[in-house]
């Protein structure tokens, strides 16, 4: 993560592509929107470089958000500091209670924690900050595999995963909690060519091949799978909330 806030600017998705209406993503930022009080006090769990910040902490009375990657809280704090947003505070922790972290901010003083494709570890301290009343919003990635998996090199392979959905009911129970609402989102994403099909398989993969090594199979994948929008992924998502 410190390598992508050097060279990449924050973590973001370095491929092109088109995501259909009615996604995930659409519907986190909608959810958290409304959850939101001016004199609410906000923890961002997992906030990356920080993109969130300007579009929710300027409608609460305080936004904690922390990353344990130094690197994107460096980031995030050159953007609130260019934004004059002086109720953020930035903290750069790894709150997995495993590792002797925690959530940094104080016992019974959080009205809501928010977590864009973040940690999970922050739920087993959620119930020592959160409020009576208090909520937990988090988006997740869900784990697809592509029917044409095989066909990519072996490095570039999508790897399979858990679903995370039973983690976080897990988690949650350890804690205390139960989800209060709990969606799954699954909509196509585009690619417009065989070079954002790389970087999106190539993406935090550190054996991937080089786009030069692997262009002619890739190129010869999009023509066989790809439609007149590109190639179809599946763009898939777990948002879910519980409340103290």
């Amino acid at each position: 993560m410190e390598e992508l806030a050097r060279t990449r600017g924050g973590y973001a998705y370095p491929w092109r592509s088109e995501v259909a209406p009615g996604n995930g993503e659409d519907a986190y930022t909608a959810a958290v929107t409304a959850a939101l009080r001016p004199d609410a006090v906000v923890v961002e769990a997992g906030c990356g470089h920080g993109p969130d910040i300007p579009r929710f902490a300027p409608g609460v009375a305080r936004y904690i958000a922390y990353d344990y990657a130094r690197g994107f809280v460096e980031i995030a704090r050159r953007t609130t500091t260019a934004l004059a947003l002086d109720n953020v505070t930035l903290h750069a922790v790894d709150s997995s209670p495993e590792r002797g972290g925690r959530i940094p901010a104080d016992d019974r003083s959080v009205d809501l924690i928010v977590s864009r494709r973040g940690p999970t570890n922050f739920i087993l301290d959620a119930r020592r900050v959160l409020r009576d009343g208090g909520r937990m919003i988090q988006l997740n990635p869900v784990p697809w595999m592509p029917p044409w998996n095989l066909d990519v090199p072996e490095g570039l392979r999508v790897r399979a995963e858990p679903d995370i959905e039973p983690r976080i009911g897990q988690r949650l129970r350890a804690a205390g909690f139960k989800f209060a609402s709990a969606e799954r989102f699954d909509v196509p994403e585009y690619l417009p060519d065989a070079e954002a099909l790389w970087k999106c398989l190539a993406w935090l993969k550190d054996d991937a091949p080089a786009f030069s090594e692997v262009c002619g199979t890739l190129e010869d994948l999009f023509a066989d799978h790809a439609g007149p929008r590109g190639l179809e992924l599946r763009h898939r998502r777990f948002l879910w909330s519980a409340d103290a």
